[in-house]
């Protein structure tokens, strides 16, 4: 059964009114003080459970659904994220890598590894486009200003590729070489750099003209023990300084945009890093694959040459039931969903250290009744 999603509302006075109490309730989720994760709800995304796998979990813009894909029963699905209830969910004949939303939530995409990009409208679950790529596809991500939607393929003679889409008629507008596979892609916040990391190479390209800015490669010879070192996945920072990358092994990468250097290599478990995202205030970044925990790092001390790797403190670990694949912080930063290899997407509320966001946001509340009396 499809349950068509609710339209759309116009931005009177009332809405002004709801979107303050929705913020002070976001406020109070944010109380200040001690770090940490609270679980609201874990579901079945994949249904083999364990023999499953969640690849990918993604809040909409407006925080109210999130989307997956997942590896083994090659679903896309989408749940609310007040009380985790399913609204849909569509087969794709295989293994699903990367799902994302449109920036105005009208529709959300997958990319498998049957090479089909394919997108759903968010209501009826019908697909609106789909383009075959040579080989299978890992990497998906939407500008944020809605023009730009981008596929990263896997290898094909060596070379990878990055295909860009322009969200309003679904037309190619450019590709960009990879060598090698691109497993993630990011945009930075205003949109001024797309990121595209795999295999030995983490390229930064400048979007307006689509040229390559910075290339940060890693040494192609294997470890001692025979294994590659490839990059899995990316982040951009808040403030779009610093990309973090993840890799094999349990190494992370902290990268200076503007200049392509490397600020600091560090590597806490030695386990694969399948997953690494930034708290919205950028203080911390949160490390994940597959360990038992998702590691919070203070930025601060991660970005001090003075202490070294081992010395480097964790500022909270955070137990989970098993390996991540991916999370992602809804827009307000209060809400966290992450994809786990035993079939499940889960939700959490964000505890911040920061002291003073309950100030910080009060005064949002205030400003926004003040806008909401004054259209009245």
């Amino acid at each position: 059964m499809t349950h068509k999603r609710p339209q759309k509302r116009r931005a009177t006075a009332a809405n002004l009114v709801l979107a303050a109490a929705v913020l002070t309730l976001s406020c109070a989720v944010e109380a200040g003080g001690k770090l940490g994760l609270n679980q609201v709800w874990s579901r079945l995304a994949d249904i083999n459970g364990e023999y499953g796998s969640v690849e990918s979990a993604e809040f909409s813009p407006d925080s109210q659904y999130i989307v997956t894909g997942t590896k083994f029963d090659n679903s896309v699905r989408i749940f609310r994220t007040v009380d985790g209830r399913q609204m849909w969910a569509r087969h794709v004949p295989q293994e699903i890598e990367r799902v994302a939303w449109t920036r105005d939530g009208a529709h959300v995409a997958s990319v498998s590894e049957d090479g089909l990009l394919r997108v759903f409208n968010a209501e009826s679950a019908d697909i609106v486009f789909q383009y075959q790529h040579e080989n299978g596809i890992d990497g998906l991500t939407v500008s944020h200003d809605g023009r730009y939607l981008v596929t990263g393929r896997e290898r094909v003679d060596g070379k990878g590729v990055s295909r860009v889409f322009d969200t309003s008629n679904w037309q190619l507008v450019k590709e960009l070489e990879h060598p090698g596979t691109v497993n993630e892609l990011d945009f930075s916040s205003d949109d001024t750099y797309l990121a595209a990391v795999g295999d030995y190479s983490a390229r930064i390209w400048r979007v307006n003209r689509w040229r390559l800015h910075k290339e940060v490669t890693l040494p192609e010879a294997r470890l001692p023990d025979g294994r590659r070192h490839i990059y899995i996945n990316t982040r951009f920072s808040p403030d779009d300084k610093i990309l973090a990358v993840g890799a094999t092994h349990g190494f992370v990468y902290l990268i200076d945009v503007k200049s392509g250097k490397k600020l600091r290599v560090f590597n806490k478990t030695g386990q694969k890093t399948e997953t690494v995202e930034w708290t919205k205030d950028g203080r911390h970044l949160l490390v994940a694959g597959h360990g038992e925990s998702i590691d919070f790092f203070r930025v601060e001390q991660l970005l001090d040459s003075e202490i070294g790797n081992d010395a480097i403190p964790y500022a909270l670990r955070a137990p989970v039931s098993d390996a991540l694949e991916y999370m992602d912080f809804n827009s307000s930063g209060a809400l966290l969903t992450t994809a786990h290899q035993d079939g499940t997407v889960q939700l959490w509320t964000y505890m911040s250290d920061d002291t003073q966001i309950n100030e910080r946001g009060h005064r949002r509340v205030r400003k926004m009744q003040d806008e909401a009396k004054r259209a009245r």
